[in-house]
């Protein structure tokens, strides 16, 4: 099967296991929680990421079915949607660095939070600069769903089968993997299927680049300093 036909005819179902597995990954840290101890900020940006989800899911679902017309109609709510993906991510770090103090788990999360942002902001903007050219379009949306594995694998393996820091890097070590061994299944698959290497190529250069930043600026100096910055922005 070629790539394109995998990707608009094919991608709706795997689109469609990642709520399955977010909602597992978030039952116990956010369904289940008190409502006292959530904040606006939380459900805003949870929102916000289900609905991004369920984007995805509807847009490659009227690909599937031939409804383009709609498909783009509907592509114009990403304008709104996909900024208040960026925006409620920043807020909720800031809202958390503020409650839970300057610590070696907190400035480990916000590097995780604004690589992930970096990583999402850049694919959505690729994929709206060719939003005329389907085939490239379509490939960079995907990639938006990357943005998403880490938060939600993470969550899965920390409640039920990995009990370790969060900061020592273990979760992250398997759930960078995990994403970078799809994308580079898809640059392989790509390039033999039909010599394209011009959207999963630099997208996986981009997530090892941001994977490996998380590790490098873990615990130095000039992150703390940064995070310190970060939290006295008045934006929470």
């Amino acid at each position: 099967m070629s790539v394109n036909r995998a990707i608009f005819h094919n991608s709706v179902f795997l689109f469609a296991l990642i709520p399955v597995v977010a909602i597992w990954g978030f039952w116990v840290t956010y369904f289940t929680r008190p409502p006292e101890t959530l904040s606006a900020y939380d459900h805003i940006h949870g929102l916000a990421m289900f609905g991004w989800t369920f984007m995805l899911i509807s847009q490659s679902y009227l690909i599937r079915t031939n409804r383009r017309d709609i498909h783009r109609m509907m592509g114009k709510l990403s304008y709104l949607l996909a900024p208040l993906v960026i925006i409620s991510t920043l807020v909720l770090a800031n809202y958390r660095l503020n409650v839970r103090g300057l610590n070696v788990q907190s400035m480990y999360i916000l590097e995780m939070q604004i690589f992930i942002i970096i990583q999402f902001t850049v694919f959505y903007v690729m994929a709206m600069r060719h939003r005329k050219q389907p085939e490239v379009h379509a490939r960079w949306m995907i990639c938006t769903a990357f943005t998403l594995l880490d938060p939600i694998l993470a969550r899965v393996l920390m409640v039920n089968f990995l009990q370790v820091p969060l900061e020592s890097g273990i979760i992250q070590y398997i759930t960078y993997g995990v994403t970078d061994l799809l994308v580079m299944v898809l640059v392989v698959w790509d390039w033999k299927s039909q010599q394209r290497r011009d959207v999963f190529l630099p997208a996986l250069i981009l997530l090892l680049v941001t994977h490996l930043s998380v590790f490098v600026f873990n615990g130095t100096t000039a992150w703390e300093s940064f995070a310190t910055w970060y939290r006295a922005l008045p934006i929470s």
